[in-house]
C-alpha cells in the first residue's frame, strides 16, 4: 500500500489531470506523447493505418501488455504523425519498464515497424518518444 501511494506521489510530476468535473475525484493522467516516422522517401499508401502503443515491458518471459492505444488513418498524410497516448497514473509502478511501440499496416500487411524499443515514463524514460520505424521486406511468395 505505501508503496503504490509512493509510487503516484513520484509520477505526480508528470501527471497531467484529466479535464476538471464538478465533484472532483477525477485520476490523474499521465500523457506520453511524439511522432511517428520512417527514413525511406516512400509514399505512405492513403488506406494505411499506424499503431501506437503504450506497453508493459516489464516481464520477459511474458507478452506485453498493452495500456493505452492510438490508431491513425493516413487518409493521404504523410509522415511524421503525431500521437498522444494517456494512461491512468494508478497503473503505472515506478519499478517496472514501459515503452512506446508503433506499426503501420495495410490491411493485414504489415509495412514499417519499431526495431528500437523507446523506453518511456519510468527508470529514467521521458514522456515523450520520437519513433523511427524500419520497412518491413515481404518474403517472396
Amino acid at each position: 500500500m505505501f508503496s503504490a501511494i509512493a509510487g503516484a506521489s513520484l509520477l505526480s510530476a508528470c501527471a497531467v489531470p484529466s479535464s476538471p468535473s464538478a465533484g472532483g475525484g477525477s485520476a490523474a493522467q499521465l500523457r506520453v506523447s511524439g511522432t511517428v516516422t520512417y527514413r525511406e522517401r516512400i509514399a505512405l499508401d492513403p488506406a494505411a493505418e499506424i499503431v501506437v502503443q503504450l506497453l508493459d515491458v516489464s516481464l520477459m518471459d511474458a507478452p506485453s501488455k498493452v495500456l493505452a492505444e492510438q490508431r491513425i488513418k493516413a487518409n493521404g498524410k504523410q509522415v511524421p504523425f503525431a500521437y498522444e497516448l494517456k494512461v491512468d497514473a494508478a497503473r503505472i509502478d515506478p519499478r517496472m519498464r514501459y515503452a512506446v511501440s508503433a506499426r503501420i499496416t495495410r490491411g493485414d500487411q504489415l509495412l514499417f515497424i519499431n526495431d528500437t524499443q523507446y523506453s518511456v515514463l519510468t527508470q529514467g524514460g521521458a514522456n515523450s518518444a520520437d519513433l523511427v520505424l524500419v520497412r518491413v521486406t515481404q518474403a517472396p511468395r
